[in-house]
């Protein structure tokens, strides 16, 4: 083979850093537009144990952090499912289906507000049903059209002549027909009101209660409700009378009848299976994951029809099962712990560095046309362990580094090593990591929100303070012993402790390392520092090597940060009880849990867990509120910014992980408020600019945006 030109090296580089960094549902095609999944996926387990898991005919909750390859496993899958004859499968990006079902909340209240209306939460549940639907038999006639292939085309032409023209006809007939809502009558009871226009006045009183309830059961959409209304008047009634009725109408969506009409439809073509696969299922607002898990993911998947298998992406921590029966479904976790974490830390580490490299070869293999070694300037066995601690396994991050390698080395010639994996570390967290606390507090949330997840700062600064000061321990002989500066980079908490620390954790501040025991024999997590973040602050990371004793370095006392924990908790957070008032120190939050929260003064009111933020109440409380903003919006200034360019709603998509589509709408909103510019160019796309009004009020003197860690 001749050797390629160092144009070609360079490209190929270039692209297989992209396909890692790719977002969800980014896929991954060859020049010709044919897709590659099957070339470039690699499973995280031996024996292409995650996708075997994902194939079966069982729901399946795929859990992890953004970027740890959900979107890749569905997509491989799916290929998967593409080649059998009796299985077709829909994608459904549910929040971007939450999103076409939502209306203004504003107009929403007001409709609600009326008479004889729906409440919100109702109205809400029939457009989610109605979008949902839609979504899932718009997906499966693309999939099936995909799969008119090959051996399924034959099949099709045996059992049915041009039958596929039938199919496809129903399958548009009935995506029409679910547009067509049923009408049914719900009315309970009818309230009469009569009164009597006389010329004698008198008084008269009276109480209607009038009472709605559907409940399609397993059968259609359910709602259920009851309104009661009470009269008391006195005065001048004139002789007459005025006769008024009382009668609602619930608009249904029949959703399991629409469901047996599609599998109708595919029992023609002796289709048994159809596996829906769920993104973003976390990302939903917690009302309406409620509402989806409750009135349509739980009785389609608890249905005794064994058509619907549910494949659904979750970020750990974030998921309400409702009805679902956990023992009756499949967990497949893809961070690092959950993926390799039972036996020991040495063995956990040699399974994640296995994975890293199987990830590295394969993409530089296909891309290139050579092994990642070409490209080291060192020892590859200390590149690729380095660039496991910069990613710990998530191919997303690793690709974001290696992006930054490809800049700072590749592109000059030079050999990636492993002080170049280290600086490239630094530049993911200074532009992708830290950023978060600058942003949060503009995050359009009520203040105690806002101030829940801003005040994490102040821990986060506590641990990274901590864990500077433990360079200069030397209280113990094994640390006497240790050449260099001790790594201090991995402390350990109480498990219990572990929901406090999740936010950070999704945010990839931290990274939940192992399960142990300590030296007390208490359970307790190991969490490492993020990579970038050690190198920039100048913390060792890791753990020494050589001896027997260095293999319970993580659960030496003088890494326990219960303490730390348990003071932040103390500072920043009490326990108030909504009824009578009365304060509890958060040391009470177990003993108050074993009784429902219920308060031990009154016995009526529930207590709750309320955030102080003492330290930064001051500086959430001096944003106007005009310059508070969603969430998706608050990520597309910052990409714009830390870009530094005009980009397309794809390209900022990319790092925000949603779809072009949200990006689009929001970008409208944005450009009306003043914060951005859209750009029509040539080709008749937009480019989005961010203004600098945006830049000066969002980011020059934005402090925290990074952390206030003093200098050695």
């Amino acid at each position: 083979m001749a050797r390629r030109s160092e144009n070609q090296l360079l490209k190929g580089f270039a692209d297989a850093a992209q396909s890692l960094k790719l977002y969800r549902r980014a896929e991954l095609l060859d020049q010709k537009d044919r897709p590659l999944i099957e070339q470039l996926y690699v499973d995280p387990l031996p024996n292409d144990a995650v996708l075997s898991a994902m194939i079966r005919p069982n729901t399946t909750f795929v859990i992890g952090r953004k970027g740890t390859g959900k979107s890749t496993v569905f997509q491989r899958a799916q290929h998967e499912i593409r080649k059998q004859k009796r299985a077709v499968s829909a994608y459904i990006d549910i929040k971007t289906v939450f999103e076409s079902a939502s209306v203004d909340p504003v107009l929403l209240s007001r409709v609600s507000a009326e008479q004889k209306v729906l409440p919100e939460d109702q109205i809400r549940q029939i457009l989610l049903y109605r979008a949902f639907i839609r979504a899932v038999l718009q997906e499966v006639q693309s999939e099936l059209k995909k799969q008119v292939s090959g051996s399924f085309l034959d099949m099709l032409r045996e059992k049915l002549g041009k039958g596929r023209h039938q199919v496809f006809e129903a399958l548009n007939e009935l995506i029409d027909s679910s547009e067509k809502p049923d009408f049914a009558d719900v009315t309970g009871f009818e309230g009469l009101e009569r009164s009597e226009k006389e010329a004698l006045k008198e008084s008269s009183a009276a109480k209607i209660r009038t009472s709605a309830k559907a409940n399609a059961g397993e059968k259609g959409a359910g709602a259920e409700f009851e309104a009661e209304a009470s009269i008391d008047r006195s005065g001048a009634v004139e002789q007459g009378t005025e006769s008024s009725y009382a009668r609602v109408l619930l608009r249904t969506m029949n959703i399991t009848g629409v469901i047996e009409e599609l599998q109708s439809i595919l029992n023609l073509i002796e289709v048994r299976n159809l596996f829906i696969f769920i993104d973003d299922f976390s990302e939903l607002p917690e009302a309406a994951m409620r509402i989806f898990v409750d009135t349509i993911l739980a009785p389609l998947n608890n249905w005794s029809n064994e058509l619907v298998k549910f494949k659904l992406a979750a970020y750990p921590g974030r998921i309400y099962l409702g009805k679902l029966d956990p023992l009756k479904m499949d967990e497949i976790y893809l961070d690092l712990f959950k993926l390799y974490g039972s036996n020991d830390v040495s063995s956990m580490e040699e399974k994640a560095v296995d994975f890293t490299y199987r990830l590295l070869e394969n993409r530089i293999q296909h891309y290139c046309k050579m092994p990642f070694s070409s490209f080291c300037g060192s020892n590859v066995d200390d590149v690729v362990r380095n660039l496991f601690f910069a990613s710990l396994g998530n191919p997303r991050t690793l690709g974001h580094i290696l992006f930054n390698l490809q800049e700072s080395h590749v592109a000059y010639s030079r050999g990636v090593t492993a002080r170049s994996v280290r600086d490239a570390s630094v530049k993911f967290y200074d532009e992708k990591i830290e950023p978060f606390f600058g942003m949060q507090k503009f995050r359009q949330e009520t203040f105690s929100e806002r101030s829940s997840a801003f005040s994490l700062k102040e821990l986060l600064e506590d641990i990274v303070v901590r864990a500077r000061e433990l360079k200069a321990y030397r209280g113990s002989t094994l640390f006497k012993e240790m050449e260099g500066l001790p790594p201090t980079s991995h402390f350990h908490v109480v498990s219990e402790l572990d929901e406090l620390l999740s936010t950070l954790e999704l945010n990839f501040f931290l990274t939940k390392y192992f399960e142990m025991k300590d030296r007390d024999g208490q359970k307790v997590s190991v969490y490492a520092l993020n990579y970038g973040l050690c190198n920039k602050y100048a913390i060792e990371f890791g753990r020494p090597s050589g001896k027997r004793e260095y293999r319970l370095y993580f659960v030496e006392r003088i890494f326990d940060f219960t303490a730390i924990l348990r003071r932040y908790l103390q500072q920043n957070q009490e326990i108030r009880c909504q009824g009578c008032g009365e304060v509890y120190g958060i040391d009470k939050l177990s003993s108050l849990a074993m009784f429902d929260m219920l308060c031990p003064k009154c016995r009526k009111g529930v207590c709750q867990v309320i955030n102080l933020s003492k330290k930064y109440s001051e500086v959430l409380s001096s944003i106007r509120p005009e310059l508070l903003l969603p969430e998706i919006e608050l990520g597309v200034l910052e990409t714009l910014h830390a870009e530094n360019r005009e980009l397309y709603a794809r390209e900022i998509a990319e790092e925000l992980d949603c779809s072009y589509q949200l990006v689009g709408r929001r970008g409208l909103i944005m450009e009306q408020r003043g914060l951005i510019d859209r750009i029509k160019k040539d080709n008749s796309r937009r480019v989005y600019r961010i203004r600098k009004e945006a830049v000066r009020e969002y980011f020059e003197n934005n402090h925290d945006r990074t952390l206030k860690v003093s200098d050695e």
